[in-house]
């Protein structure tokens, strides 16, 4: 079988930021914190949820874990269904909050899972938060997957539980601002939009099938698509105060400063990073951040922003396609060019 070479399109090289000429701005001024939850972050990356349940997760998870001590990063680790059934596997989760203990860690679990087992899954880390992961399309790729999705009500059931906020996350397909809509409305304090571009689960799951087929490798929207849909919607129907990451093939700085400018509370990552702290440990993983953060304080100085809130305010070109869609979806963003 020959899957398509590397992931698909984001839709960020079809957003421009205008470059300020005249930036009047020292870069020891600028100032990458941001809040996602009603925690603050020394910048707005979120470690996003890859991996647990094996002896190997529970090494890549501390060195996940002490990035994120040191870099002052919030960080979610992957689903815990494994744990809650094998308690021998705990520990392949828990290591993260013995290397991290000050954190802010989100849990994971399914959007069909109970009330209980979330909370169980909060409990077993001192979780700030809980993702519900979003995952339709790769359960229906799956031969053993999931073909029921009433999740509706028990994403109701769970927010109305849980102590802590909860994060409604897709995996790769994207999320539309309708849908966005109604699971605020379930209760859901925040959206991970999770748009196609980065790892794709339906390309992975299909490929394990004895007789692939490959018409859905290419289901959902863009990163870009997904966060211009979700954004618009929530802006209009006043619902502000849900909060919103930005996943799916983040790549950099720039791709970074281009979500946030967007209306991204913070952007998620995860395949660039787990390569990192796999084949370089802890110390290769610092240095990616290190990076990321480089290049998104050099985009706040090229546009003249000095923190995020100036980065949000700051005009945008829309092009390509995505300028096809955005208008098809009444979607394009309305800032002013001073």
């Amino acid at each position: 079988m020959s899957l398509p070479p590397g992931p698909g399109r984001t839709g960020f090289d079809d957003v421009l930021l205008l470059p300020e000429a005249l930036p009047n701005i020292a870069t020891a001024e600028l100032d990458l914190s941001t809040t996602f939850l009603g925690y603050r972050l020394q910048s707005p990356i979120l470690i996003n949820a890859m991996t647990g349940g094996t002896p190997e997760a529970a090494r890549i998870n501390a060195r996940l874990a002490k990035v994120a001590k040191e870099a002052g990063l919030a960080l979610a680790l992957g689903s815990q269904r494994a744990a809650l059934e094998d308690p021998s596997l705990v520990y392949t989760y828990t290591i993260a909050r013995r290397v991290n203990p000050g954190g802010v860690i989100l849990a994971n679990l399914g959007a069909g899972c109970t009330p209980q087992d979330a909370q169980r899954a909060v409990e077993m880390l001192g979780a700030q938060g809980l993702q519900l992961h979003l995952n339709a399309a790769q359960e229906l790729t799956m031969v053993e997957g999931d073909r029921v999705f009433r999740w509706q009500d028990s994403i109701a059931a769970i927010t109305k539980e849980m102590s802590v906020p909860v994060i409604a996350k897709e995996v790769g397909c994207g999320i539309t601002g309708s849908t966005a809509k109604r699971l605020i409305n379930l209760g859901i304090r925040a959206l991970d939009v999770g748009g196609k571009g980065g790892t794709n689960f339906v390309a992975i799951e299909t490929a394990r099938r004895a007789r692939p087929n490959q018409i859905f490798i290419n289901w959902g929207l863009p990163t870009v698509w997904s966060l211009l849909d979700v954004v618009a919607v929530l802006r209009e129907a006043s619902l502000d105060r849900a909060e919103v990451c930005a996943s799916g093939g983040i790549a950099n700085g720039l791709d970074m400063a281009k979500a946030l400018a967007l209306g991204a509370q913070v952007c998620g990552v995860a395949g660039p990073l787990l390569r990192a702290v796999v084949s370089g440990g802890v110390k290769a993983g610092l240095e990616l951040v290190n990076q990321w953060q480089g290049e998104l304080r050099s985009v706040l100085a090229l546009t003249g922003a000095r923190n995020l809130t100036e980065l949000r305010q700051k005009p945008i070109v829309i092009t390509g396609v995505t300028y096809t869609w955005a208008v098809q979806r009444n979607l394009l963003p309305r800032k002013e060019i001073e």
